[in-house]
C-alpha cells in the first residue's frame, strides 16, 4: 500500500520510491512475503495487474482529490530504487532530509 502523506502533511518532507516496471515485476512475483496476498501465476500476470492497479490509484485520487500522484513536484525528493539497495535508499533520503531540515 502506497502512503499519501505528502497530500495530507503538506508541509512533510515528501518522497516517492519509483522503479522500472520490469524490476518491479521482478521483485512482486519473487517475494514469497507476497504470495499469500498477490499470488502471481506468472510474471506478465504481475505486470498486468501492477499497472492496472497504478492506474487506478492514480484515477481515483485524480478524481476523490484533483491530486496527481504521479506529478513529480509534489515531492521534495524522488528516488529511482531500480539499481539502488534499500541501505542505499535509506542513506539518500536520510541525507536529504537532513539538507531539507536545514534549509
Amino acid at each position: 500500500m502506497q502512503s499519501y502523506g505528502w497530500y495530507a502533511v503538506p508541509e512533510s518532507f515528501k518522497v516517492y520510491l519509483k522503479v522500472d516496471i520490469e524490476v518491479a515485476v521482478e521483485r512482486a512475483f519473487n517475494d514469497g512475503a507476497r504470495k499469500d496476498t498477490e499470488p502471481y501465476s506468472s510474471k506478465d500476470e504481475a505486470r498486468e495487474k501492477i499497472l492496472y492497479r497504478h492506474k487506478e490509484e492514480t484515477s481515483r485520487w485524480i478524481d476523490t482529490y484533483g491530486v496527481n500522484r504521479d506529478d513529480m513536484s509534489n515531492y521534495n525528493l524522488v528516488i529511482d530504487t531500480t539499481n539502488l539497495s534499500p541501505e542505499e535508499i535509506c542513506n539518500k533520503v536520510i541525507t536529504e532530509y537532513k539538507n531539507w531540515l536545514e534549509n
